[in-house]
């Protein structure tokens, strides 16, 4: 009876004994498993760099030189380049103007590109310095707009050129009468010239007449003393 029972007791044991360790494996491989699971990484990108900022800052900076530097040789122009007898002022004028205007619309296209990154911005952290980029170009834009005086210089352009075409057209009036006059004078002295040619011969020719008529006063004399002496022998004889 007792060899019964532990031929019963040994398989029952080791069905224990296999399930036990069966379940402790289980548990170890699961949390295995979801300890080795790789979590999804999310990467969020920037949609501006500094860099990106910096670079408009600088290229807003040197375009606002460049038009401090026109600005000025535009105004030279409009002041003293009438005076130093250029071709054609009209078109140098404009020249100048549009070289102006060109760099005055970069500066407004830099400006305009920060202003949408800066609306962008606002919304999320991190990007304080779109917000700054932005400010100081549109600071240097203002006062860009406050300095130049496109419209003053316009007008005073416009204003002496009238004056160096009055003051032209005067002195093409003046030349016109001088050439005029130069005109008139010229038959008067030619006829002036020709009525001497004309008295020079009539001179010549009246010269040895009186000549002539000295001479023969000359020879009547003569003969007239000639005549007295042969009277006044006689008387005396």
């Amino acid at each position: 009876m007792k060899k019964g029972l532990n031929k019963l007791i040994l398989p029952c044991l080791c069905c224990l004994s296999f399930y036990t360790g069966t379940q402790l494996v289980g548990k170890t491989e699961a949390a295995f498993t979801s300890q080795a699971e790789a979590k999804p990484i999310i990467i969020s990108t920037a949609f501006v760099f500094p860099s990106y900022i910096h670079g408009l800052e600088e290229k807003a900076r040197i375009r606002s030189e460049q038009l401090v530097k026109e600005h000025a040789g535009l105004e030279t122009f409009v002041k003293n380049g009438l005076l130093n007898g250029n071709a054609d002022p009209s078109s140098e004028f404009l020249r100048k103007k549009e070289q102006i205007t060109a760099s005055l619309e970069e500066l407004h296209r830099i400006r305009a590109e920060l202003e949408k990154l800066h609306l962008k911005a606002e919304k999320k952290e991190g990007y304080e310095f779109v917000s700054k980029g932005f400010l100081k170009v549109d600071k240097l834009l203002l006062r860009m707009n406050d300095s130049l005086t496109l419209q003053d210089l316009e007008q005073l352009f416009y204003q002496k050129l009238q004056e160096q075409k009055k003051k032209q057209q005067g002195e093409g009036i003046r030349t016109k009468e001088l050439e005029t006059d130069e005109k008139i004078e010229m038959p008067i002295r030619e006829q002036e010239n020709q009525i001497i040619e004309h008295k020079k011969p009539v001179e010549e020719q009246a010269n040895p007449v009186e000549e002539q008529n000295v001479s023969m006063d000359n020879s009547q004399k003569d003969a007239e003393e000639e005549i007295a002496n042969e009277e006044s022998h006689e008387n005396t004889e």
